[in-house]
């Protein structure tokens, strides 16, 4: 993605010398965001791609073609149109909804948001997913009539997902699938057009679980904060220790943590609407869960007054995004050097890279191997069973039992780790220059 400090001879050289196949996009380092498209054909045009502040992820419009406005022009367009962003504007989605009303029609992008305010977010604690999930049909049938979307239409955006990244493909089709029949239950559409399709793509079943030498490995790096700040470093040994899903522990704050102070008490209370299945949920913290807590908690508050546990590198948030624990692990392992006597390990990171999810699944693998009953096991990690006493009647929260079972498996990791204490295995606090 080149970036130049535009000229009005520059933009004439690349508008006389196009590429020969595809497209040359050209940043300005003017204006952050103002970006000029040459294509193969001749044909050029000005863009601006900015972040709203609803939290829609990036957006892009279109200003106009290079014959009908030229560099002086183009920027000052869009320096407009990123004050009105800062003051909360999106000015492509309220573009594409001047269109919609004006031709009277439902547009996908329209039909998407509705489905994200009105169905997914006060049903679904993991709503943003299905909002990311949404980005790339929005991005090709945004404008569209929703009537008009056929099921090829689904198979080819689809199989076109499924080439690069199959999970995220069927991920995607779900989505459409429980978005469509909402969109039919409430009489917005007749049919839904992926109805009965099978999943384009074929999943392994993950299995994925860290070998005592990887979780080694892994720590350190975590304690070193190697390739990532120190809190989301933390946040993914919270996983480990915790065995809770990675998107609650993101999204923890201050105000959930309970009696930190007290070794025997501290716990990490989760309300209902953070939770997968919207029951409220009470997560004990042993020694080094407590310590880690506890460290996070105390460079939030030296750092700023903020509600959240784990600081997010974007400001606008109060905690770290889901996503960028996936990342953050990513960055980590790909920064490992395959040598001395961690080889193995390292080299079996790299081959077979772990998820964040991955490690709630290691913390309930090593309660099952540590000889944890089955019903505390579901109890630390919040899976509530199908039967009707279980899901309706059976409100016991097994505090002790998972306290128990949580604190037997951090003495296993303690000994893993070469800790003769559980609670001295935490991240330092260091001091930021």
């Amino acid at each position: 993605m080149p970036t130049e400090n535009l000229t009005a001879a520059l933009v004439e050289r690349l508008r006389r010398t196009p590429p020969r196949t595809g497209r040359t996009e050209i940043w300005d380092a003017k204006v952050p965001g103002l970006c000029l498209r040459v294509s193969a054909s001749g044909a050029a045009s000005w863009s601006l791609r900015y972040r709203p502040r609803n939290g829609n992820g990036y957006q892009r419009m279109t200003l106009g073609s290079l014959a009908q406005m030229g560099l002086a022009d183009a920027r000052d367009r869009a320096a407009k149109h990123r004050v009105g962003v800062a003051d909360g504007a999106d000015p492509q989605r309220e573009r594409m909804a001047r269109r919609a009303a004006a031709a009277n029609v439902l547009t996908f992008d329209h039909l998407a948001q509705r489905y994200l305010d009105e169905y997914a977010r006060p049903r679904k604690a993991s709503w943003r997913n299905d909002e990311s999930y949404l980005k790339r049909p929005r991005e090709q049938w945004g404008e569209r009539d929703v009537q008009t979307i056929s099921r090829r239409d689904a198979i080819a955006l689809l199989d076109e997902m499924k080439a690069a990244a199959p999970v995220s493909a069927n991920r995607t089709q779900s989505v459409l699938v429980t978005l469509f029949n909402w969109a039919v239950e409430d009489e917005l559409l007749s049919a839904n057009p992926l109805a009965g399709m099978k999943k384009r793509a074929v999943e392994q079943a993950k299995e994925r679980t860290l070998a005592d030498a990887e979780i080694r490995v892994l720590w350190r790096a975590f304690e070193a904060a190697a390739g990532t700040s120190e809190d989301v470093a933390a946040a993914l040994q919270a996983i480990l220790l915790t065995g809770q899903r990675p998107g609650e522990v993101a999204g923890a704050t201050q105000a959930e943590l309970v009696d930190l102070e007290d070794t025997q008490a501290a716990r990490w209370e989760i309300p209902a609407g953070r939770m997968k299945a919207r029951r409220a949920h009470v997560a004990p913290l042993a020694p080094m869960a407590r310590r880690l807590f506890l460290t996070a908690v105390a460079r939030r508050r030296a750092q700023e007054d903020a509600a959240g546990v784990f600081a997010s590198r974007f400001l606008s948030r109060a905690t770290l995004a889901r996503h960028s624990l996936s990342q953050a692990f990513k960055r980590i392992i790909r920064q490992m050097k395959i040598a001395g006597p961690d080889a193995e390990a390292i080299r079996s990171l790299k081959e077979n890279p772990p998820t964040p999810h991955d490690l709630r699944r290691t913390c309930a693998t090593g309660l099952a191997a540590l000889g944890v009953v089955r019903e505390d096991r579901l109890a630390v990690l919040a899976h509530v069973t199908g039967d009707v006493h279980g899901a309706v009647y059976d409100k016991y929260e097994r505090l002790k039992e998972k306290r128990s079972a949580l604190a037997r498996w951090e003495r296993h990791l303690a000994k893993i780790l070469g800790q003769s204490e559980p609670s001295a295995a935490v991240v330092p606090m260091r001091r930021r220059p």
